[in-house]
């Protein structure tokens, strides 16, 4: 039987993800008896979520709340859209009202739906050039074109967004929307300066675009400042993805989207006949830990102490063993991004890693929007345990010292 009659002709901007391939390729060593550390997971670490404490909500929920294993609200519960709004003025500084929330399943159902609604095939996408490699994706099987504007260590180099803009108005390109992860951004790891949230803001304004800001770092943030850009708009320009994903862990899947108008009406008649509503026992279960302070009990006094050593501790192996290598010096989010020499092969590297060294990394090229990023490998720290980190970069230092 051949399938490909049958197949709509969108099918054909369907891709496949290089996370996939990377954890399949993974999964079959170790089906094979191969012991691997992994240094590739957008995971928070299980030992540093309060699981305990997420087990006694869970059966207080299921126990107290008839609801709580019933369709609710496509755009979430109402308490849960309340606590959410009390949340982000005290920890994020800006207002929204409840009926703005719109609760999905995770941040990546919430960029989903804005791309439903947001992109007609051919629309350009202006991104970050690396950028989150399964939005990337997403808004490709939607017929976007992605752009990408190169990034340094104080974020999208707004300057190079500006003359991307006037190059595509002198080309009759249409641009719909620009989609940014300023905190802790995946797969590079920095963070957007002040200074470039605000000529973003106002580069937006001057072109009257939408800015898609995806928070999803928001909350492992171990140093600086970092204002969001929902809190600096005052257009109602920046439609924000926002997920719980990093605190209470990836399968919870509580993630939100704040809109606004036609948009906001648009998301919920779009969502419905999708997914009716995210799953309800974790949104009860999310409401209780936010309405009894444990975000902060145990993710901001203690979670975050733990992520931020084990980033320390990645970025002292890597000075220790690969002192003269390039590498991002993050103060959010979950990544290190990692060159290898200028015309080095990153997907050769980190296969040859995985089958010689037994430590597993994510190529970084297929995050870029070009073939400037071959070299690059991204490193996850927030998932495996800090002596897995220093015995990874040895190994990682042992293969790069061997090849380079």
């Amino acid at each position: 039987m051949r399938y490909e009659k049958f197949l709509a002709g969108r099918a054909n901007w369907v891709k496949g993800s290089a996370l996939a391939e990377v954890m399949k390729k993974a999964a079959e060593l170790r089906a094979r008896g191969k012991e691997l550390i992994s240094l590739s997971a957008g995971d928070p670490d299980p030992n540093l979520i309060p699981r305990e404490i997420l087990g006694e909500l869970a059966r207080e929920v299921l126990s107290n709340v008839p609801a709580s294993v019933m369709y609710t609200p496509a755009n979430g519960i109402p308490e849960l859209r309340e606590e959410i709004s009390r949340f982000l003025e005290r920890y994020e500084g800006y207002k929204v009202s409840p009926e703005d929330i719109i609760i999905t399943v995770g941040g990546t159902g919430a960029l989903d739906l804005l791309g439903r609604i947001l992109i007609d095939p051919g629309d350009a996408v202006i991104t970050e050039n690396p950028s989150y490699i399964n939005t990337l994706l997403a808004f490709e099987q939607l017929g976007a074109k992605i752009y990408g504007v190169p990034v340094d260590g104080e974020g999208m180099r707004v300057d190079l967004l500006e003359e991307k803009l006037r190059e595509l108005r002198a080309k009759g390109v249409k641009v719909k929307f620009i989609y940014t992860i300023p905190t802790g951004q995946n797969p590079m790891g920095v963070t957007m300066s002040h200074e470039r949230r605000k000529a973003l803001l106002e580069i937006a304004s001057e072109h009257d675009l939408l800015i898609v800001e995806d928070s999803a770092y928001n909350f492992m943030r171990y140093e600086g400042e970092a204002t969001p850009l929902k809190a600096m708009d005052d257009e109602g320009r920046v439609i924000v993805a926002g997920t719980l994903s990093k605190v209470l862990g990836t399968g919870f899947r509580v993630g939100w989207v704040i809109a606004h108008g036609e948009v906001k009406q648009k998301i919920l008649m779009e969502k419905s006949p999708i997914d009716f509503c995210a799953p309800t026992i974790s949104q009860y279960i999310a409401l209780e830990y936010l309405r009894r302070g444990y975000f902060e009990e145990y993710h901001l006094k203690r979670g975050l102490l733990g992520y931020k050593e084990k980033r320390d501790v990645m970025l002292s192996a890597l000075e220790e063993n690969l002192p003269d290598a390039e590498f991002t010096r993050p103060i959010a989010g979950m990544f290190v991004m990692f060159f290898l020499p200028s015309g080095a092969d990153g997907m050769a590297f980190a296969s040859e890693l995985m089958e010689k060294k037994g430590v597993v990394v994510v190529p970084g090229g297929p995050f870029y929007t070009d073939e400037s990023g071959k070299n690059a490998i991204r490193l996850n720290f927030s998932r495996p345990g800090k002596e897995e980190i220093e015995e990874g970069i040895k190994r990682l230092a042992e293969l790069y010292r061997e090849k380079f």
